[in-house]
Order: C-alpha cells, then structure tokens, then sequence
C-alpha cells in the first residue's frame, strides 16, 4: 500500500469559491496527495479556475470535464481514475485545516477503514458559527450506531481504496444521503477512527442540500428501508434499527411540529413511542401536540 491520498473534489458553479477550497488541499502539512477536480458542466467559469491550478500544479492536480450529471457520479468517476491508496473527499464550498491528513493518516491502522472528524461550521462569508466536535466515543465498530445518526460531514471522511473496492461507491439510487449509506456499508465490515476536534471548515449557505428538512427526512427512511432490520438475530443491530425508526418518527414529528401541522405532529410522536418509549422528549412534544395552534402560540407568548 501507498501512501498516496486522492482527494475527489466535483464542481459545479462554484467560480467565487472554488479557488479557496484547492489551496486549503495544496496547503496541507501531509504533501503525498493528488487532487481531483470533476467538473460537472459548470457554466460560471468554474472549468477555466480549475484547468488554471491544473497547469500550475501539474504534478498534483488532475481535472476531468463531464456533462452535468450531479455530486454523486461526479464523486464515483474521481474514484474511478485515483491512484492513491486512500481516498479524500471536499465539497467545491467547504475548506481543509491545514493538519488535516497529517492529522488523520496515521490513524489507518489494519482492518480501519474510515477515518473522521470533527467540524467547524462558517457561513457564506467564512466567518466561524458553531463548533461541532465529533464524538470520541464513536471509534471502532461503529455500525449499529450509525444505523440511527449520520456522524460524519464528508469532507471529514478519509477512507481505504481497499475498502471501497469491497462496498462499492456512492449509490445513485439516493436523492440526499448517499454519503451516510457508503459510510455504513463500510463501517459494516471494517472499523472506524476519529478525530475529535475539527479539521474541516463546512460552508453553511441557501444551497446546501441538508437544508431541505423533508428531502433529508425522506432520504433517512430510505436509509433505513436498506440497512435497518428489526428482525436481526444479532440484539445489539436490532435494537438500534428500532432507535433508528424512533428517530425518522421523531423527526417528521418536529417537522410537522415547527409548521403548526399538529395533528400530523401527534401521529408521527405516537409512532415513535411503538419502538422506544422514552425517546428524547417525545412525551412533552406529543403533549403540546394536544393544544393545538392557540395553545402553543399562548405557550411560546409566555417564554
């Protein structure tokens, strides 16, 4: 095995960002990279930048130009042409520190598979809003926790060549969500690492996909349609299948919730108590539920 990183990078539209996220690659304290750069048929002027940092960076970098055909078969023919033994992954709007690979290589040791971290969320301008430190604890056989929760923003994830010649890539059978399900098929089989503290500046803005509440709610139920099992012999996997639906249930019932949709609220938290019956706050929101309109609005007067 090499040592060589390639870091998978589509494209589309993004000219006023671009540029920025291919130096926070260059700048990396880890040097044994390649960078490929998908250009999904950008029409702003993204293709020139990019063909622009190929000529300079010859030896680092690599642009493929493809018709638009999304993200995801974007991703899957940068694979396809990596040489490196370890496959990266950023957003064209989302930004490496600099000790990020330094950080996580070392990290893949036999039978690791993946490798994350934690992240820090800016906004369109760049400006830090949050923290979100990644969970110590969810090191190892991550699986059955996994089933519940995406743990992981993708430009985190670091992952075996070896490992994704044995799951496959991203599936195109998924609108939002085919990060979380690549992630499961391979924590299913190989064990994870993580980084705790933040490596990734993740760029929160109007197009983000996981902005849509309902798309990504849809796209958690398709999740688990294909990976969950209730049925399991194994306790441990049919247990989290159960919190895993608990969760979708919870979800669409604070969806319905913040839209004052109350009756739909109520059915969806009754659901949740069918597979965990203390689920987060589901009690006090299935509660609030039964005040309807007038009474929340009183509620949230009194706050």
């Amino acid at each position: 095995m090499n040592n060589l990183v390639s870091v998978i990078v589509p494209v589309y539209n993004r000219a006023h960002l671009v540029q920025e996220t291919i130096q926070s690659i260059l700048d990396q304290t880890y040097q044994f990279f390649e960078i490929i750069l998908i250009n999904d048929g950008s029409t702003d002027g993204s293709l020139a930048i990019l063909k622009d940092f190929e000529r300079k960076f010859p030896e680092k970098i690599r642009v493929i130009d493809q018709v638009n055909q999304g993200q995801i078969v974007a991703r899957n023919n940068g694979i396809k042409i990596a040489k490196g033994s370890y496959i990266a992954f950023l957003d064209s709007d989302d930004l490496w520190l600099r000790e990020k690979l330094e950080r996580q290589i070392p990290l893949f040791e036999p039978g690791v598979g993946l490798v994350y971290s934690g992240t820090e969320i800016i906004d369109e301008g760049g400006q830090t809003t949050r923290i979100e430190p990644a969970d110590e604890n969810m090191s190892g056989d991550i699986y059955p926790q996994l089933l519940v929760k995406n743990r992981m923003t993708g430009g985190t994830v670091v992952v075996t060549a070896e490992v994704l010649d044995r799951v496959g890539v991203f599936s195109t059978e998924f609108k939002a969500a085919e990060n979380w399900d690549l992630w499961l098929r391979i924590c299913k089989i190989s064990q994870a690492r993580v980084v705790a503290e933040p490596l990734v500046k993740y760029r929160i803005h109007s197009d983000n996909m996981s902005g849509d509440t309902q798309l990504m709610i849809n796209a958690k139920l398709k999740i688990i349609e294909k990976h969950c099992d209730l049925d399991s012999k194994d306790p441990v996997i049919a247990r989290y299948s159960r919190l895993a639906l608990a969760d979708y249930h919870y979800r669409e019932g604070l969806h319905y919730f913040s839209g004052e949709e109350f009756r739909r609220a109520r059915k969806e938290f009754l659901s949740v108590l069918k597979f965990s019956f203390v689920y987060r706050d589901t009690w006090m929101r299935l509660a609030r539920s039964l005040l309807g309109q007038r009474g929340n609005r009183l509620l949230r007067g009194l706050k």
